[in-house]
This record gives structure tokens, C-alpha cells and sequence, in this order.
């Protein structure tokens, strides 16, 4: 059972559903077991709050990174868990690449900025905010300036908007990877739109519906924590955190 695995479980950021039942998803299909892997930011009530807290703070560039960075930071200080999986991000990221090749983390509205601003705080790297309708926001610091695009400055914070990233080289932090369409329609072309390109991406889980393989014809080399493939649920069951019936 790894770490990951127990978090996912402990606080319920994955669901089981009853042998003789199955989860209905928005898409309209259906499906033995539900995610939420926002939950890992310590518990379901903490996740919901940080959600919120974010789409207000969108609502107020360019303060919204500052702010929400200082929630995360007080619950990295507070939350073994969030910690943990934030440090296994990380240490994920470093063996998968180059961090010296990597200028900019990017991460898309709103689920993946749980873990992109936290990694690209911890890692030391420019954060590029991408909002669902393809605006992008660069946060800090203010060696960026000189990348080009507007600068906006509010009190102590400030940002680039639509920031010039030609010649820089971008990892994409993701909670989840599904279909990756997300990516495809959203977070690859906004990034294009800056004069770069998506070339590396994380995800915490990826949920084998093939977004690896769609993400890897795009282009992006992306890396991964857990797959949520029999093994996954193996080493769940041998925990005793599902049953024989739900396996």
C-alpha cells in the first residue's frame, strides 16, 4: 500500500461505490468508483473551502496568486497529508526530469492549482494561472517583467498578463489526467497563444481512459504518481480497503 493509495482512502478523495451500484458521471456514462483529488489537501471540508476561496480570487487579478499561495503554505504547515503528497509530487517530478530545462509551472482553473502553485512554490518556478477561457496569468517574480505582456500591479501583487514565453519551456501540474481533454481544448492552445508550447506534464492519478496516450501524441512527456490500473486497486484490496465484492 503506498502513501498515496492510504491518503486517497483516508480522506475519501476516492469512492467505492456498492457492488450492486455504480457512480453516474456528468459525462452521462457510469463507472465502478469517483474521484476527487482535491480532497488530498488534508480532508473533503478543507478541499471545498480552498475551492471557493479560489473561484472568488479569480475574480481579483492579479492578487488572486498571492492569496491563494499563502492558504496553501499554512496548510502544508498543517496537513501531514497535503504535505506528503505534495513532497511525492515533487520528488516524482525531479526524477522524471530535467528541473533546469523547466522555466515555467503552469496550472488550469480550478482543480490543478491545489497542486501547481504549491510544486512551482516548492520548486522554485514561475507560476502560469491558465483561466477556463484561455487567459493566462504569470505570477512572480519580477525578473519576469522582462518576458513581455501587461504587467499588472495591485499593492504588494502583481502579475503578467498574456506573458510573452517564447523559448521557455513549460510543465503543465494537473490533479487528474481522464480523457486529457482538458489539455487538448484548453490548456495546450492557451499556452500556445503565448508563443510557447506544453512540453512536460504531472498529474497526481491518471485514470487510464487513454489521456496518457492522447497527451503523448500532442507532444507531452507527462509522468504520474499512481495509475488507478489493477495494481492500484490490488494493493487497495490486500489493505483491506475495499472489499472482495467491490474488487
Amino acid at each position: 500500500m503506498t502513501q498515496l493509495i492510504d491518503a486517497l482512502f483516508s480522506t475519501k478523495a476516492l469512492e467505492l461505490a456498492k457492488p450492486d451500484q455504480a457512480f453516474w458521471y456528468t459525462s452521462g456514462s457510469f463507472g465502478p468508483f469517483y474521484i476527487n483529488t482535491h480532497y488530498l489537501y488534508g480532508s473533503a471540508a478543507e478541499a471545498e473551502g480552498l475551492l471557493g476561496d479560489i473561484e472568488h480570487g479569480l475574480k481579483s487579478m492579479p492578487s488572486f496568486y498571492d492569496r491563494i499561495l499563502t492558504k496553501v503554505r499554512a496548510q502544508l504547515a498543517e496537513s501531514t497529508i497535503y504535505k506528503k503528497t505534495i513532497d511525492q509530487a515533487a520528488e516524482s517530478i525531479e526524477a522524471a526530469f530535467d528541473l533546469s530545462r523547466i522555466d515555467v509551472i503552469s496550472g488550469g482553473e480550478r482543480r490543478d492549482f491545489f497542486f501547481s502553485i504549491a510544486l512551482a512554490d516548492v520548486l522554485a518556478k514561475p507560476h502560469l494561472s491558465i483561466r477556463k477561457d484561455g487567459t493566462t496569468y504569470l505570477h512572480p517574480n519580477k525578473n519576469t517583467a522582462e518576458w513581455g505582456g501587461t504587467l499588472l500591479e495591485d499593492s504588494n501583487s502583481f502579475c503578467i498578463a498574456q506573458a510573452n514565453l517564447e523559448n521557455k519551456k513549460v510543465l503543465h501540474v494537473a490533479d487528474i489526467v481522464n480523457l486529457a481533454s482538458s489539455w487538448i481544448d484548453r490548456w495546450l492552445p492557451a499556452v500556445e497563444k503565448c508563443g510557447s508550447r506544453i512540453n512536460y506534464g504531472f498529474a497526481i492519478l491518471d485514470r487510464c481512459q487513454g489521456g496518457l496516450d492522447t497527451l503523448a501524441e500532442a507532444g507531452v512527456d507527462v509522468c504520474v504518481i499512481e495509475r488507478t490500473d489493477k495494481d492500484f486497486f490490488a494493493a487497495a484490496l490486500e489493505a483491506d480497503m475495499l472489499t472482495e465484492e467491490q474488487a
